[in-house]
């Protein structure tokens, strides 16, 4: 079963890639609400509903607007009424599963922040349900820095100085997918 799930990952993720690579952004939203609605079933399936119930409030706060203006209520668009929210979601799963709660977390603050698009949080979010372990990100964390040591040094190389590179960021997600299905391999 892990391969079947590795190989529609790996497909999925290539093919948004593919668009991400192409156009900087995906042709619809679905593309990405799709798998993560799987992923939230398949996380429910293997018992750890509180990392489903975290990602379903993280997705809610960031449509917090269109909520707000779906029932009219100006008070719910404000990010301040979800933080008790919020903070019982973390709460709950960070005591089963500390590091895939932090992340989630950490890939929707990215998009908050405008540091990441909403497809490469989504997208990032769904893998860390798929494979809620450190190792997830630790392949995530030490994918994301290769990529930036080695544009550190291509840059540092051909321009003599040290440049930011802005790059779609699911095909380096797809990159830690691949890398973390080889650590998986090795350390079994």
């Amino acid at each position: 079963m892990d391969w079947i799930i590795f190989i529609l990952v790996v497909v999925w993720l290539g093919i948004v890639s593919w668009f991400d690579i192409r156009k900087s952004e995906i042709p619809h939203s679905a593309w990405v609400i799709i798998p993560l609605i799987g992923a939230c079933f398949y996380r429910t399936w293997q018992g750890n509903w509180a990392l489903v119930l975290l990602t379903i409030l993280v997705a809610a706060v960031s449509e917090r607007e269109r909520i707000s203006h779906l029932f009219g209520w100006e008070e719910i668009g404000k990010m301040i009424t979800w933080f008790p929210l919020l903070f019982l979601g973390v709460y709950l799963s960070v005591q089963t599963s500390p590091f895939a709660a932090l992340a989630i977390i950490g890939f929707w603050a990215a998009w908050e922040l405008k540091w990441w698009g909403g497809a490469d949080a989504v997208s990032a979010i769904t893998v860390c349900l798929i494979w809620p372990s450190e190792i997830f990100i630790f392949a995530f964390l030490a994918t994301h820095l290769i990529v930036v040591l080695g544009l550190g040094l291509i840059s540092a190389i051909r321009e003599k100085k040290i440049s930011l590179h802005r790059l779609p960021g699911i095909p380096i997600l797809l990159a830690s997918v691949i890398f973390l299905k080889i650590s998986l391999v090795f350390l079994n």
